[in-house]
């Protein structure tokens, strides 16, 4: 990830985190979901990066409850709560293996909505190329779904690889049906 990258990262978060009554104080929850479609190359390293980013950005990274999400297939979505530093580590990811193939953020969103509405913020890993890659086959439900407030603190990075893990596009959720 590049510095630029890095710098907007930190801006989208601070903005997610700052929403009025999203996040108050004490032990942060968030969530953070793999998509499948990614190679585990880039899978890995991305993870890493974004936690060692995370981490180094604000003492309220050093202690938090981490839903890591494994979107492998539409309907299959596994839950692992993990430490975020073994995710900077990279551990967490040991049987993780690419599963191309497109993906509804229908079936997503409606996961999220319904199992991590808890979490403060929530960070998708995307491996869609960009927000217009993403698959979307009810745009209403996708709409219900990210109201009244999964929208808000959500972002969306998608990466496109070719042959390199390059820097992801920043989507924030309540742009994300804009950019389709």
């Amino acid at each position: 990830m590049n510095l630029i990258f890095r710098k907007n990262f930190k801006n989208a978060v601070e903005r997610v985190l700052h929403v009025p009554h999203n996040y108050t104080g004490g032990i942060l929850e968030m969530t953070f979901v793999l998509d499948y479609a990614l190679s585990k190359e880039c899978a890995v390293s991305m993870t890493k990066e974004i936690a060692a980013v995370l981490r180094s950005h604000s003492q309220v990274f050093q202690n938090v409850r981490l839903n890591l999400l494994h979107w492998k297939e539409n309907e299959v979505l596994v839950n692992q709560v993990v430490p975020i530093s073994m995710l900077q580590l990279g551990r967490g990811l040991e049987n993780y293996e690419s599963l191309p193939g497109n993906k509804s953020l229908d079936t997503l969103t409606d996961t999220l909505k319904r199992f991590h509405a808890r979490s403060k913020l929530v960070i998708c890993l995307l491996g869609t190329g960009s927000a217009a890659g993403a698959v979307v086959l009810d745009e209403e439900r996708t709409k219900k779904n990210l109201q009244p407030f999964l929208g808000r603190k959500s972002i969306f990075l998608c990466v496109q690889e070719d042959g390199e893990c390059v820097s992801p596009e920043i989507v924030m959720g309540a742009e994300i049906l804009s950019k389709i």
